[in-house]
């Protein structure tokens, strides 16, 4: 693969995924909920480390881990 076509090919990706809708169906939307870095930085990690499997129940237990934490990181 050329340079010219994996730049082609990334910016098709990230074109793709750059969207609100993506985010609404996906783990991303967990630290979309915060607005302090520490809390983005924080809950996206939580929802990495679980990141496995089907995107709803990742999504569920994302939010299951942070009701434990007071959902106020």
């Amino acid at each position: 693969m050329t340079f010219e076509e994996l730049k082609s090919f990334l910016d098709e990706k990230a074109e793709q995924y750059h969207q609100p809708d993506f985010i609404e169906n996906d783990p991303l939307q967990i630290p979309h909920r915060f607005e302090h870095r520490q809390d983005i930085e924080i809950s996206g990690f939580l929802a990495a480390i679980i990141a496995w499997g089907n995107r709803k129940s990742i999504i569920k237990s994302a939010e299951k881990m942070l009701d434990y934490m007071g959902n106020a990181l």
